[in-house]
């Protein structure tokens, strides 16, 4: 019976309360905490279903004791029954007769408990276990109606399959960018001027508040007030008092039912704030944030004025009239943090997109002979200003990192063709090809510390359009590439607290003058 009783339970949660990958994808915390709140009230009705009046577990009566010797027809202590004379009637004792006057009323002691469980005892005590099961079941089934009467659920299936799927797992990506036009393509015109989302999303947080606020007063107002410990009932004109059997453990299951629920409305209440003000979305924060600033005039000499227009910038977030994938980029954010809805956004709108690109891209190739191996080797060094975004990233939030992660084909022998560079928030340090003392950016190769180029060499192949003369923030060195190949192949990719939001490729010729 347990088994069976656990498998309905399990088969219950994993068919009704599942959810798909496709929404578990954009399920910020409040609701996840709201679907660990449906489970738990569910697990607490199964715990007392057992205990339900309905599957014959009565109350248990006795004459009720204002009547105990005073109607010569009740010996309170049970010895024996008298008549009204006072004569003994204990050759008329029956044990399923004990607890009434079987000379005056012939009734059962069973049936009076199912008498009294029947009659009088509150019907919330009554279906108690069942109530606990329909309160969670009944608000899963709105928040299931909403997302089928509005289709909500194939437009998050949609975007979820096409795109989210594959960027949650890869880093290539300009690879998926270029392997995805088509998805775009068909998410774009699937999302042009589609609220069914949004509207679906708060219609059906604002259903799920009044409801559950109904649920918790009828705990309140008619679940409390009937969990008495006992109860009188007057069986045909004969009156009783009935104790109700697990009152304690009803009422500590009730209590805690009612503080699930309680917190169950905060979540829907702060869901609803979120909807109705973006301020509270931590990506439309960070995006409104950035438009001011590239509104406001240029305080610093390293700010380039009007990189992009506001006029004309990010209308595929802030245009109202499409605002499912704006909500969907948002959910995504609070599931998977900003790098994620920051890299699908920069698919969509290729301005945002130029944002994240590091600025003067530079190379400079030096080949040198390696004396003891008597080899050719080549020497890269890569040279760049930050994206327009990263200071204002940077600047905005302590807390998220903000670098640059290269990577260069062929790679060098003695190491891995990957280095990092964090941001940096001094002024410009490189001016004429040289380096102020004590304030390089901080460099690593990503298996070990990767050394400073030098600078000191005579450059035998400049490459073309390098010129050492311009002031760049950053630069990375390989050395000892002896590979020989046509071409190199270097990527930058662009990173907010270690995910690749976009990646710059380029490639140029290998061991060619100017």
């Amino acid at each position: 019976m347990n088994s069976s009783m656990g498998s309905f339970e399990s088969d219950i949660k994993r068919k009704i309360l599942g959810r798909t990958k496709a929404e578990k994808a954009f399920r910020p915390w409040w609701d996840f905490v709201e679907d660990w709140l449906m489970n738990s009230l569910v697990f607490l009705g199964f715990l007392t279903l057992p205990t339900a009046y309905v599957t014959g577990n009565p109350v248990e009566c006795v004459v009720h004791p204002s009547l105990w010797n005073k109607t010569q027809i009740w010996d309170p202590l049970g010895i024996g029954l008298i008549d009204r004379r006072g004569q003994s009637l204990d050759d008329e004792y029956m044990e399923e007769n004990y607890g009434s006057p079987i000379t005056q009323v012939r009734m059962t002691h069973w049936y009076v408990k199912r008498y009294c469980t029947e009659n009088f005892v509150s019907k919330f005590v009554f279906y108690f276990p069942y109530i606990l099961l329909i309160v969670p079941l009944t608000l899963v089934l709105v928040d299931r109606i909403f997302i089928k009467t509005f289709a909500a659920g194939n437009k998050i299936k949609q975007f979820y399959e096409l795109l989210v799927e594959d960027s949650l797992q890869r880093e290539d990506v300009e690879n998926m960018s270029r392997e995805n036009m088509k998805n775009l393509h068909e998410i774009m015109q699937s999302f042009r001027f589609s609220n069914v989302c949004y509207w679906s999303y708060l219609s059906r947080t604002i259903l799920e508040i009044f409801l559950s606020i109904g649920l918790f007063l009828i705990y309140w107002c008619w679940g409390m007030p009937n969990l008495e410990r006992d109860i009188d009932c007057n069986v045909h004109g004969l009156k009783h008092t009935c104790v109700l059997p697990n009152h304690q453990f009803y009422f500590y299951i009730l209590a805690v039912s009612s503080a699930l629920l309680c917190v169950y409305i905060l979540c829907n209440l702060y869901n609803l704030v979120w909807i109705v003000w973006p301020q509270m979305g931590l990506m439309y924060r960070v995006i409104k944030k950035y438009r001011e600033h590239i509104d406001t005039p240029a305080v610093h000499v390293h700010k380039k004025k009007d990189i992009i227009s506001t006029d004309n910038f990010l209308n595929v977030y802030f245009d109202r009239r499409h605002k499912d994938l704006k909500l969907l980029l948002n959910l995504l954010a609070e599931t998977s943090g900003l790098p994620e809805s920051f890299r699908i956004l920069t698919l969509f709108d290729k301005k945002f997109q130029s944002l994240w690109k590091p600025q003067n891209l530079r190379f400079e190739e030096y080949e040198t002979v390696n004396p003891l191996l008597k080899m050719k080797s080549h020497s890269i060094i890569v040279r760049w200003n930050d994206a327009p975004i990263g200071h204002f990233l940077a600047n905005y939030d302590s807390s998220l990192s903000f670098e640059y992660t290269v990577d260069i084909e062929p790679s060098p022998s003695s190491e891995l063709g990957l280095k990092s560079v964090l941001y940096k928030k001094e002024e410009p340090i490189l001016l004429n090809g040289k380096t102020d003392e004590g304030k390089h950016p901080e460099c690593f190769n990503l298996l070990e510390s990767g050394g400073t180029p030098n600078l000191n060499r005579t450059p035998n192949l400049p490459r073309k359009g390098s010129s050492i003369t311009e002031s760049l923030r950053y630069e990375v060195s390989f050395e000892n590439i002896i590979q020989q190949e046509d071409e190199y192949t270097v990527t930058i990719s662009t990173e907010l607290n270690g995910r690749t939001v976009t990646q710059t490729v380029e490639k140029f010729p290998m061991g060619q003058e100017n």
